[in-house]
């Protein structure tokens, strides 16, 4: 009877620490759209022979011509433009996750999740542009405020209050949703004028 208990106790444990990678997960994916967008997509992607290129002088010019809307999303996805080296990005880093995946396996789905979460996220902000700066404004700000320099973060803001980079348009949307709740009624701090 005490050798059935101790099985049930350590298969608990393990799986409590296995799902400790859902939390772990969210967060890394934050972190890594954060410093991908930051460090390779507006680092790596000005040099315009870089293969990161498409997204600062394609997706940026683009979207400012059609306020905020990138029609290069109704083409295939995984076309040789813009949107299909995005989606081909995310493809093969998650294909570089799949040995991990035995040994953490709740990490390594959550992180497969937060990919094709973000591509979706992505693709309907840029294909319904009131969407975008109702439900995220930190990305919409992004791209229409004066600063492409700040609000890293798609999905979810969070690395950027984190790191400092999240900036508001004089006038803009502000956050309303965070984990999935709804803040009504709350007053969130005023904007902040952007850097000079």
């Amino acid at each position: 009877m005490r050798h059935g208990k101790t099985l049930r106790s350590y298969s608990n444990n393990k799986s409590e620490k296995y799902m400790l990678g859902i939390p772990i997960g969210l967060i890394t994916a934050n972190a890594v759209e954060w410093a991908m967008h930051k460090y390779v997509l507006h680092g790596m992607g000005r040099d315009r022979g870089s293969f990161w290129s498409f997204h600062f002088h394609e997706h940026h010019k683009v979207v400012r011509q059609h306020d905020y809307y990138d029609p290069n999303y109704e083409k295939f996805p995984l076309g040789l433009h813009a949107q299909g080296k995005e989606a081909w990005s995310l493809i093969a880093a998650s294909a570089v996750l799949v040995p991990v995946f035995p040994i953490a396996p709740f990490f390594v789905g959550t992180l497969w999740y937060s990919a094709a979460n973000y591509y979706r996220v992505h693709k309907h902000s840029h294909q319904d542009p009131e969407w975008a700066r109702q439900h995220v404004p930190w990305h919409y700000d992004h791209h229409m405020g004066s600063q492409a320099s700040a609000n890293w973060c798609v999905t979810k803001p969070w690395f950027d209050y984190l790191m400092g980079t999240r900036v508001f348009r004089p006038q803009g949307e502000r956050e309303k949703h965070w984990l999935g709740l709804s803040w009504q009624g709350v007053e969130l701090a005023p904007a902040k004028a952007p850097a000079s």
